[in-house]
Parts: C-alpha cells; sequence; structure tokens
C-alpha cells in the first residue's frame, strides 16, 4: 500500500476565504488618522483607489471625509467586498471619537480666527490716522472781527449717502475652483449660492479664506456644507482685509456663489 503526501499550498494561493478578515478598528483609525493619504485603502487590498486617493491628498479632504462616515456607518468593505470584522462592537466608541475630534478641531479653528480678528482690528485701531486734519488755533494778533466770523461759521453737513447692496465677485464653476483675490470693508456682508444637480453622491464646501492662506497647509472651516441641490442666503462675518473664494464640488451639475457687501 502506497501513500501520498500531500503538501499544503503556499499562503498566497489560498483563495479570499481563506485570508482573515479586515478589522474594523484599524481601517476606522487609518481613516480618521492618515485617511488623506489613502493608508485606509491599502490596508483594505484597494491599492488603485488608494493611489488616487495619496495624490490627491484625499481628494481635498472631501474624499477622507467620505471614506470615513461609509466606515462608521458599517458600508466599507475590503477588496473581496467582505464587511469588517468588530463593526458591531465598536461602532459606538467609534462614533463618540470622532465626533469629539472633529467638534475640538472646529473650536480650536474658530478660536484661531477670531484672536486673529481681534490682533488686526487693534492694530488698526492703534494706527495714527494719516487722513485727521491738525487743529488750528488763533493767534492772539487775529482781529476780533475775523474771531467773530471763524465762530459763526459752521461746518456744512453732508447728508449720508444712501447704502444699499453692492455685488463684490460672483463666482460659478461645476468642480473645484478658487477666485481672485477681493476686498472687503468690514461692513455687513452676505453670500447667496446655488449648488444644480448632484442627487447622488455630491458634496461641496465653501470656503472664505484671507490672502495668503493655503487651505490644504493652514486648514480653515467652510462657510458652508452642501451635500445635494440647494439655493440659500447666509450672512457673513469678516474684519475688513482681503479675501477670496476657495469652492470644493463634486458630482454638481454647476454652481454659482456670489458675495456682496452694504457700502
Amino acid at each position: 500500500m502506497s501513500y501520498t503526501n500531500a503538501q499544503p499550498a503556499p499562503m498566497g494561493q489560498y483563495p479570499a476565504p481563506y485570508l482573515p478578515p479586515k478589522s474594523f478598528m484599524t481601517t476606522w483609525l487609518l481613516s480618521l488618522l492618515l485617511g488623506g493619504l489613502g493608508v485606509d485603502r491599502f490596508y483594505l487590498g484597494k491599492v488603485g483607489t488608494g493611489i488616487l486617493k495619496l495624490i490627491t491628498f484625499g481628494g481635498f479632504g472631501i474624499w477622507s471625509l467620505i471614506d470615513l462616515i461609509i466606515i462608521l456607518s458599517g458600508g466599507m468593505t475590503d477588496k473581496f467586498r467582505r464587511p469588517l470584522e468588530g463593526y458591531a462592537q465598536h461602532k459606538k466608541l467609534a462614533w463618540i471619537i470622532s465626533i469629539a475630534l472633529i467638534a475640538i478641531g472646529a473650536v480650536i479653528g474658530i478660536s484661531t480666527g477670531v484672536s486673529a480678528g481681534k490682533a488686526v482690528d487693534q492694530a488698526v485701531t492703534d494706527a495714527p490716522s494719516l487722513l485727521e486734519e491738525p487743529t488750528i488755533k488763533p493767534s492772539a494778533s487775529t482781529a476780533p472781527t475775523e474771531q467773530a466770523a471763524v465762530e459763526e461759521e459752521e461746518p456744512a453737513v453732508e447728508e449720508p449717502a444712501e447704502v444699499a447692496w453692492q455685488e463684490v465677485i460672483t463666482l460659478d464653476g461645476k468642480t473645484d475652483k478658487a477666485s481672485k483675490v477681493f476686498e472687503l470693508t468690514g461692513g455687513e456682508a452676505r453670500m447667496t449660492y446655488s449648488f444644480k444637480g448632484g442627487e447622488d453622491m455630491s458634496l461641496g464646501a465653501i470656503y472664505l479664506l484671507t490672502e495668503g492662506t493655503d487651505l490644504m497647509k493652514d486648514g480653515g472651516l467652510p462657510e458652508a456644507m452642501i451635500d445635494g441641490p440647494v439655493s440659500e442666503e447666509t450672512a457673513l462675518h469678516k474684519s475688513a482685509g482681503k479675501y477670496f473664494l476657495d469652492v470644493n464640488a463634486a458630482n454638481f451639475d454647476g454652481w454659482t456663489i456670489t458675495i456682496e457687501e452694504k457700502r
């Protein structure tokens, strides 16, 4: 009687069901901390989309946010379309930590913006006015009749000009786009925006940034987040200075943004 010694196949030749499933906790942490580099997709075996996510810096942040939401919602799978292991046990903790980190980041961003605005206002207040005319005191040798004429002369009162909304800038497009630099005087301002189409997996963000800001390096809070067709208006509270619009948009038919100021 003869026996055949069966040799086990190498690990790389096992079909997908024999490979261990990917961990939900590992995928969530990689997406939260390194999602902009595509590390979460590399971990799931999705090398192609991982490279694309890496070279676009997480789709300028939008793709990273979408992936994080999909992971937290339990919709993310590995390259074999298998669900992530441990989602039911850890989803509540992951949601709480993610929301807390996002809230802390928003508070820090708002505090930084408020501090910068106060510093600019203080610098403007402390600067000497170059337009102020010096007060001329009459000399002792001035004749009484001339002094009386000066005292009786009253300055002309100019009626204030009518204040109305004036367009500062209008920007439109379909995908990501940035505007040229424009100036706000610090008065009452508003922004109207309209996004068309985009009923399916659309996402947009409108940033109003000070001149010289690099959104990828410095970060910033959007004035509005859009996830479908919308046409709305919102007030702007900005100090006097130079700004520009930076719009991120995906899967919309078109959009238009207008900023106006009362002058």
